[in-house]
């Protein structure tokens, strides 16, 4: 599993680039990200190379951010695997809660949020899914 930040930035122009040029002079890449957004503020979902130094950065900085544990997987046909992970987890009971994909490394990766991370490991390990994991 790897570890996603979610941070909460407010909406408003420059703020992401300000956030961003945090990280990159603290030495921190981000390996993939998505923003939602509302009126007032923007939620970036994070894969970074070194969550737990960015997460005492952003707490030194007064950022408002949390720790998910989240499911990458490295999928060759996004849309067939895609449509083999739904299925499978539809039939046994494991919900996902979001996804996103991405790029690493020129790999496309799914990222999965699911509502039973152990269950879920397990099925996709043992239908042969090739999980990334931290480092």
């Amino acid at each position: 599993m790897l570890t996603q930040l979610s941070v909460y930035l407010p909406n408003s122009p420059g703020v992401l680039a300000s956030f961003i040029e945090l990280l990159m002079k603290n030495n921190i890449n981000i390996r993939s990200m998505t923003v939602a957004e509302t009126k007032e503020y923007g939620l970036l979902l994070l894969l970074v190379d070194k969550p737990l130094d960015c997460v005492a950065l952003l707490d030194e900085k007064d950022y408002t951010v949390s720790i998910t544990k989240v499911i990458a997987i490295k999928l060759s046909d996004n849309i067939k695997g895609l449509y083999k992970i739904a299925k499978i987890f539809g039939e046994k009971n494991i919900n996902i809660e979001y996804l996103y994909s991405t790029m690493v490394n020129d790999e496309s990766l799914i990222v999965l949020r699911v509502n039973d991370d152990n269950k879920a490991m397990k099925i996709l390990k043992n239908q042969g899914f090739n999980i990334i994991h931290e480092n």
